[in-house]
């Protein structure tokens, strides 16, 4: 302790000024810290002229400053003040500490206890370490200006910190992790226009942190600015976390990569880490805010929306260097798998406060949503996605309560759904998806790969929809309609351009216009609709149409086409017969009351039938045809047998026969004569009666082997008729 009597006369000065609580303008000169701690501690008795308070402007203080574990009932107010040495404040208990624009080497508060504000704002700087760990300020923290300028890893570190009002920290400069692991802040917390490098390492380490009301790290006071990781993994925000027109940068990779199935890992230099994060408001990461690695939010869960319109997020140096082959290393610009969301997604353009628009998202490597939860719609109209030949949107099981609109969406890559529930509609008119990602062997995967989806409403593929590597909706369920109308499928390189095996749907909408069909398969097998809706570009697909067990209620073409086009399209697509196509559409037609078209239907069905058979077959197929329509037209038989009857009449007539038992004297009747022999097994009592000769003889042969023929393919036919009645 210094004497009393060795203090020098600006010393002393202090000393009267602190007794009447007044501030004093020291203007450079030199006070030594240890006479502030005796004043402070009461160690120099000085008369008291009214509320005691340690008030200076412009001192430069030398010596320590030292209070650990000391209690202050003063309040300490220096302004544009310097420190030699660091502030020793360790388990210190003060009414009030206010360093306005001071500058120190350091200051060590663990376990300090501040009754108000803590105030290093206005210039406050700091060349070392700023230790506020396991301190707690009953009032705001403030840092508004703050200037850490740390010589080591560290320069704010506020692990376990408890602030029962906000931290005010907009404009703060931090060289050095600023560290609130566990922090506990009864208010908002405020870093809008803060800047904090760290580069290769955490910028802002906020793990676990739990803030009462908003979390702002957005362009107020200018654009908040990380070089290093933000971490914010197992947060608790009570408001709004906001990072509208922030720039993250960082080079940190993540400890533990994701897989990516089938092979290859997730390459994330995660810039925002906030896994587990729970947000009671809304999400903004919007207007301007730029990351340059990945954004990571899996497991979160947000209250309000989740806004990122206008954002440009992902490595695009990375992104960029991916050219659509098949690779292992798979950049991810936005890791939200498991994400819940009770409000809405917001990524498509949108009208900001000035009037101006914001541009839709765009993202730099894969976006993942898998298992995702969005309770309300997700519009991401206008967004672009660049992964060429990777999954650009990987968003496997992903539920959404309401619509997804990826209208107009740019994508290089492939869209993976599968297993995704949409409770309304999936609206994806006018989406490019091109460079889709490829499989071992060089073939392209599909575009869109809803396999086992379910919609609730509509999936609509229309006006321009373009997906090179072809769409897979393989056992999929629409609940109403299913539109591909005017839309580009597949590729040279795309095996299949639509695999629509096992959909159910009510309404499906497949009206692709002459010259604009599928560069690939098209498979209808097993898919189940109430109505069709065709055109003659997907009868055109260049891979052929798979429509086995193909089941519709009704199905028309805009335009219309009479049954014959039908006929050769499915001719066209089946070049070996199958007979399930054609009885599908002629129960259509006879359903609808076509009774003729369905008729047209079933005789080229039976055509085809007897055509692939050996020449037998052929033979007695070609007899159905022209005597009974394959059993679709009785009448015919009757018609047959009327010209013979007529025929085998005329001839006997004109050629009268002896009687072949001079015992029996019946009554010629060449009428007669003919029809007992066309019609087998019926007696009209002149078969057996006459004698046949010359011509005669061949003439009778020839009725009773008509006779015959025509019977059976009667009843053959008529047996098909009963059996379709």
């Amino acid at each position: 302790m210094i004497k009393p009597e060795d203090l020098t006369d600006v010393e002393r000065q202090v000393a009267g000024a602190y007794a009447g609580g007044t501030e004093i303008d020291l203007t450079g000169r030199s006070v030594r810290g240890e006479v502030l701690t005796g004043l402070l501690t009461g160690m120099y008795r000085v008369p008291r002229k009214g509320l005691p308070a340690l008030r200076l402007q412009n001192a430069r203080i030398t010596g320590k400053f030292e209070l650990e574990g000391t209690r202050v009932t003063r309040v300490i107010d220096l302004t544009h003040c310097a420190f030699e040495e660091s502030l020793d404040l360790r388990m210190a208990r003060l009414i009030g500490l206010r360093l306005r624009g001071t500058r120190v080497p350091g200051l060590q508060g663990r376990n300090l206890r501040v009754f108000s504000d803590l105030v290093l704002e206005a210039g406050f700087t700091c060349t070392g370490t700023v230790d506020l760990t396991d301190a707690a300020v009953d009032g705001t923290l403030r840092l508004a200006g703050a200037v850490l300028r740390s010589n080591s890893e560290h320069a704010f570190l506020g692990a376990r910190l408890r602030v029962s009002g906000s931290v005010q920290a907009i404009a703060m400069r931090a060289n050095g992790e600023v560290r609130l692991r566990g922090a506990a802040i009864g208010g908002s917390v405020h870093l809008g226009g803060a800047r904090l490098v760290n580069t290769g390492r955490d910028a802002l380490e906020a793990s676990g942190i739990v803030v009462a009301g908003n979390f702002f790290c957005n362009a107020e006071g200018g654009r908040f600015t990380a070089d290093g990781r933000v971490l914010l993994d197992g947060a608790r925000v009570g408001g709004n976390l906001e990072f509208t027109g922030a720039r993250l940068h960082s080079t940190h990779r993540v400890d533990n990569q994701v897989l990516v199935l089938p092979h290859g890992l997730a390459d994330e230099a995660a810039t925002l880490v906030a896994d587990r994060i729970k947000v009671e408001g809304n999400v903004e990461l919007d207007n301007g805010f730029t990351s340059t690695g990945t954004v990571r939010l899996p497991n979160a869960s947000v209250g309000g929306y989740l806004r990122l319109s206008g954002a440009v997020i992902g490595p695009r140096e990375v992104a960029e260097e991916l050219a659509g082959d098949v690779t292992n290393r798979i950049p991810v610009a936005i890791h939200a798998d498991g994400l819940q969301v009770r409000g809405d997604v917001e990524a498509r353009s949108a009208a900001n406060n000035g009037g101006t628009r914001t541009p839709p998202l765009h993202t730099y490597g894969q976006v993942r949503l898998s298992n995702a939860h969005i309770m309300g719609s997700a519009s991401m109209s206008g967004v672009s996605l660049h992964g060429p030949g990777i999954d650009v949107l990987f968003a496997d099981r992903l539920e959404i309560g309401g619509t997804l609109f990826l209208r107009e969406l740019k994508a290089k890559g492939s869209v993976r759904l599968q297993n995704a529930n949409i409770g309304s509609t999936l609206d994806m008119s006018g989406a490019e998806l091109t460079l889709p990602r490829l499989r071992p062997n060089g073939t392209q995967k599909p575009s869109l790969d809803a396999r086992a989806i379910t919609i609730g409403k509509d999936l609509l593929c229309s006006r321009g929809f373009t997906a090179v590597g072809g769409v897979r909706l393989r056992l999929g369920e629409v609940g109403k309609m299913a539109t591909f109308s005017d839309s580009h499928l597949g590729s040279t390189a795309a095996d299949i351009a639509l695999n629509a095996y096992g959909l159910t749907v009510h309404q499906f909408r497949l009206h692709i216009p002459e010259g604009q069909q599928p560069k690939g398969k098209v498979v209808l097998s097993r898919l189940k609709a109430v109505s069709v809706t065709d055109g003659p570009g997907l009868w055109d697909a260049e891979g052929g149409v798979a429509v086995d067990d193909f089941e519709f209620a009704g199905i028309t073409a805009d335009p219309d086409v009479p049954v014959e086009t039908r006929l050769r399209w499915l001719l066209k697509v089946q070049p070996d017969f199958a007979p399930g196509p054609y009885e599908q559409l002629a129960a259509v037609y006879q359903q609808g009351g076509e009774e003729e078209l369905a008729q047209k239907v079933q005789l080229e069905k039976q055509r085809r039938r007897y055509s692939e058979l050996g020449r037998a077959g052929r033979v007695w197929g070609a007899v159905q045809r022209w005597t009974v329509g394959y059993g679709y037209r009785p009448w015919l038989a009757i018609c047959w047998l009327g010209v013979f009857w007529l025929g085998g009449a005329l001839w006997f007539n004109w050629h009268p026969m002896l009687k072949l038992n001079k015992d029996e004297d019946p009554v010629w009747n060449a009428w007669l004569l003919s029809l007992d022999l066309l019609l087998p097994i019926i007696d009209f009592g002149h078969d057996g009666k006459w004698q046949f000769t010359g011509a005669s003889q061949w003439i009778s042969g020839l009725l009773v082997a008509v006779g015959w023929v025509l019977a059976s393919t009667a009843a053959a036919g008529a047996a098909r008729v009963l059996k379709r009645v």
